[in-house]
């Protein structure tokens, strides 16, 4: 089968016609996704900010722990200091307790 001017052979032909088929289907997937990516992205992104704003609040309450704790420890420390301080000043004839 020969080729002449503007005519195809039939395996051409068919050979066109299945990238027009695949072409078609590209086309439809690609609908497809980009219709699912518009429903599920809303859903995602309100799902993502819900879990983003648990997560601030998670970490604002730990690190207010952090810092009680550091504070109590400061505190306990400088009671611990002035006592000592005051101990040493105070003398006394009574025996220690035991």
């Amino acid at each position: 089968m020969s080729q002449t001017g503007q005519q195809l052979t039939e395996r051409e032909a068919a050979l066109l016609t299945e990238y027009e088929l695949i072409r078609n289907e590209v086309k439809k997937m690609g609908s497809l996704v980009a219709e699912i990516n518009e429903e599920e992205l809303d859903a995602l992104t309100q799902s993502m900010r819900s879990v983003e704003q648990k997560l601030a609040l998670v970490y604002t309450v730990f690190r207010s722990s952090i810092y009680a704790h550091l504070s109590q420890q400061e505190m306990a420390n400088q009671a611990s200091d002035t006592m000592s301080m005051y101990s040493e000043q105070f003398q006394t004839n009574c025996p220690p307790f035991d």
